[in-house]
C-alpha cells in the first residue's frame, strides 16, 4: 500500500476520534451514570441543552413503582429559592420539566429521589446547568459541522505530509485553510446567530473560547499558507499548524458554558 494512502488512514483515524471527543466531552453534554434506590438499580441522563421552543422534559427511570421524585430549578446565578415541583408517574418513569427561558438562559437544577427511607440527589456533584438556545437551520448546522471536521482531516493529512519525500503541501495547506473558512467564519458565525443572536463572541469582540480557538487555528494554517509560498523550508510551519489544529479540537465545544 502507498505511503500516501497510510497518512490518509492516519488522517481519517485522528479525526474520528476527534470528532468522538468533541461530542462527549464539554458542558453541554448529557450527565449520565448509573445508581441504586433501595433494591432497584437505573440508569439516569440529564440533558444540559435545549434547543428550540417548549419546556425541558427530565425523565428518570427509576425501576421502582414506589419512588417519588422532585425537581429543583433555579435561574443561574441567583441567590434566591429553588422552585420545587413534584415529578409524576408517567409510563413507568419519573416526569417532570424545566420552564423554557430565553435563548442564552440557564438555569441550574437536580432531581431528589426519595424511596422508603433512602433519598438520592442528582447529579451527585452538584447541579446541572442547563443551556437554552434556539433551532438552528439544518441546511447551516450540517455544512458547518461537516467543513469543520473536514478542516481536522485537511490539516492532520497535511501536516502528516512532512513523512512523505518529497512533501507536497501547498494543495492540501490551501484547501486547510479554505474549509477551515467555509466552517469556522461563514457557517459558524451563522450558527451562533441563529442560536443565540449573535454571530461573533470571539476577538475582538468578546472572549468566547470556542471562537478564539477557532481564531487561533486560523492564524496558524494562514501562517503555514505564506511559509509554503515562501519560505525554503515550510516543513515546521505546516507541522506546527497542523499540532496547533489537534489541540484546539482537543478542548472541548462551548467550554465557555457552565457545567
Amino acid at each position: 500500500m502507498k505511503a500516501t494512502v497510510w497518512l490518509w488512514i492516519v488522517a481519517v483515524l485522528v479525526t474520528v476520534f476527534l470528532a468522538r471527543h468533541q461530542r462527549t466531552t464539554g458542558p453541554t453534554y448529557p450527565i449520565s451514570g448509573k445508581t441504586s434506590l433501595g433494591a432497584a438499580t437505573f440508569k439516569y441522563r440529564l440533558e444540559r441543552t435545549h434547543a428550540g421552543a417548549g419546556d425541558q422534559r427530565i425523565e428518570i427511570q427509576p425501576g421502582a413503582p414506589e419512588a417519588e421524585g422532585t425537581l429543583e430549578w433555579r435561574l443561574l446565578g441567583s441567590t434566591g429559592p429553588w422552585t420545587s415541583v413534584a415529578m409524576r408517574h408517567e409510563g413507568g418513569a419519573l416526569v417532570a420539566a424545566v420552564p423554557h427561558q430565553p435563548a442564552g438562559g440557564k438555569v441550574e437544577y437536580r432531581v431528589t429521589l426519595q424511596g422508603g427511607d433512602q433519598q438520592i440527589v442528582l447529579p451527585g456533584k452538584g447541579p446541572a446547568v442547563m443551556r437554552f438556545r434556539d433551532d438552528v437551520p439544518a441546511w447551516v448546522l450540517i455544512p458547518h459541522i461537516l467543513a469543520m471536521f473536514g478542516a481536522m482531516l485537511l490539516s492532520t493529512r497535511a501536516g502528516l505530509e512532512a513523512f512523505n519525500r518529497p512533501s507536497k503541501f501547498r494543495r492540501l495547506t490551501d484547501w486547510t485553510v479554505v474549509v477551515l473558512l467555509i466552517g469556522g467564519f461563514i457557517f459558524g458565525p451563522l450558527v451562533t446567530w441563529y442560536a443565540f443572536g449573535s454571530a461573533w463572541g470571539g476577538f475582538p469582540l468578546g472572549s468566547d473560547p470556542t471562537d478564539n480557538k477557532t481564531l487561533l487555528a486560523m492564524i496558524g494554517w494562514l501562517a503555514a499558507a505564506i511559509a509554503v509560498r515562501r519560505a525554503r523550508h515550510p516543513s515546521p510551519w505546516v507541522v506546527f499548524a497542523a499540532l496547533l489544529m489537534f489541540l484546539v479540537y482537543l478542548v472541548p465545544h462551548s467550554i465557555a458554558a457552565p457545567r
